[in-house]
């Protein structure tokens, strides 16, 4: 009979763990196990702002950028409590409901974060067809390094079709990467790439080393456009960001 009882009482233990090792989609390890039959592959995303406002909102004073494919779906954005734990561990990062918000309609998108209180490294997701796709770890850094603000010492030189855009000017030791974005007045983005020094001519790729524009971008005389340009550690933390607009003359 103890036998027996014994027994019973293994059952039941081992019924006990088995249902603890459920896997949980809120946890990214587990989101990643859940999703073994899909192939993972990487995706482009950083991170900027401050904890008071940050492109005009108070509320998110914090942004997620990325950039999704065209067939994109289900984002997801993860997040560990603090940088103690491994960035690449990802059984510590957990799932957080923010608010996704459409850049340049759509064709970039960020998440909307809060102000936090403590730095912390967070990653997005997102699906393509038979791919999971997974961004390199972001370091949240808003308060030891507020993005600036360096659109006064960024030069665009208006040269008709192919302005030049130079913000050599820039003393950030951490900046590795300059993203430029040059979108027309309905906020549609023309081009967008990436080079490792601080100019940059549209469009001149011969010091670009990542593109992420579609077809051959081209500028309509007399019409105005804007332009955007972030400056991404090694981290992925935006250390620098400037807005202005002009017109192609």
């Amino acid at each position: 009979m103890r036998i027996l009882i014994s027994l019973v009482i293994a059952l039941v233990v081992l019924s006990a763990c088995q249902k603890e090792q459920v896997p949980n989609p809120n946890v990214l390890s587990d989101y990643v196990e859940i999703n073994s039959d899909l192939a993972l592959d990487d995706l482009i995303a950083c991170a900027g702002g401050n904890n008071t406002t940050f492109m005009g909102s108070s509320e998110y004073p914090v942004a997620v950028f990325f950039y999704p494919e065209a067939t994109a779906c289900e984002f997801m954005y993860f997040e560990t409590e603090n940088l103690e734990p491994l960035k690449e561990d990802y059984s510590v990062y957990t799932k957080k409901d923010l608010a996704l918000t459409p850049m340049f309609n759509g064709t970039m998108m960020k998440f909307d974060h809060p102000a936090v209180d403590v730095e912390k490294w967070g990653i997005v997701t997102y699906k393509t067809g038979d791919k999971l796709h997974i961004c390199n770890p972001i370091r949240l850094k808003p308060l030891s390094a507020p993005t600036q603000d360096i659109s006064s010492i960024t030069v665009i030189t208006e040269n008709g079709v192919t302005p030049s855009f130079d913000w050599t000017a820039e003393n950030e030791p951490n900046n590795v990467i300059y993203f430029s974005i040059v979108s027309d007045m309905s906020n549609n983005l023309i081009s967008g790439t990436y080079t490792n020094d601080k100019f940059w001519t549209f469009y001149d790729l011969s010091n670009v080393v990542l593109n992420v524009s579609t077809g051959s971008p081209s500028l309509t005389p007399n019409d105005s456009y804007n332009y955007t340009m972030m400056g991404v550690s090694l981290d992925n933390w935006v250390h620098t960001m400037a807005e202005k607009t002009f017109v192609a003359q």
